[in-house]
């Protein structure tokens, strides 16, 4: 199902699989990998509230989410201010286990210039493959999280993800993963 599939989604429920974390969604980790695009700071707030208020459903949340992108000029939907609403509308997919929706908007969030290599996205993406038994997907999303954040990405995801990921690297050979600060990432901020 795609991004603009939603709004036409049918009733029928998505697995839920298990994967110990949050079920809300993180804010505080997109604020922290994701920086805020100035022509859209005053949409941010609006943005936050609706994407945590557990007094609406997920598909009410998702929608909100998009009435907020379809007001985008398609100068700005093209730009980081589409990818920062896609990958909130992301995260309630994500933290709701509506893991085809997630999927489908962390990979279009993907797609947007200079994003490949964000280590939020790729926990996610990793963290989504895992779900969906996709080991070798799993494991190059989940180490790229690592390569480009260190182990603070992890800070409060279920801890088998990150020691999968190191049983598939090697650690770096002037520190531990755990003095690992990671690589500059900045550019996909």
């Amino acid at each position: 199902m795609g991004l603009f599939d939603f709004l036409k989604k049918s009733d029928k429920k998505q697995e839920n699989v298990q994967l110990q974390s949050k079920k809300e969604p993180d804010i505080s980790k997109i604020k922290q990998y994701i920086d805020i695009p100035a022509s859209i700071t005053d949409k941010v707030a609006n943005i936050d509230q609706i994407t945590t208020n557990n007094d609406l459903d997920v598909e009410s949340r998702v929608n909100e989410l998009m009435k907020i992108y379809e007001s985008l000029t398609d100068d700005q939907k093209r730009t980081r201010a589409g990818r920062y609403v896609i990958i909130h509308i992301a995260e309630v997919c994500f933290s709701e286990r509506w893991i085809e929706d997630a999927f489908d908007n962390f990979n279009f969030a993907m797609q947007f210039k200079d994003t490949v290599g964000n280590p939020f996205l790729h926990l996610r993406l990793g963290q989504l493959n895992y779900l969906v038994q996709n080991k070798d997907k799993m494991h190059d999303d989940l180490s790229r999280a690592l390569i480009m954040a260190g182990e603070s990405i992890f800070k409060e995801e279920d801890p088998k993800l990150i020691e999968m990921v190191k049983s598939v690297l090697k650690e770096p050979e002037d520190c531990s993963w755990g003095e690992y600060e990671g690589q500059d990432w900045e550019i996909t901020k």
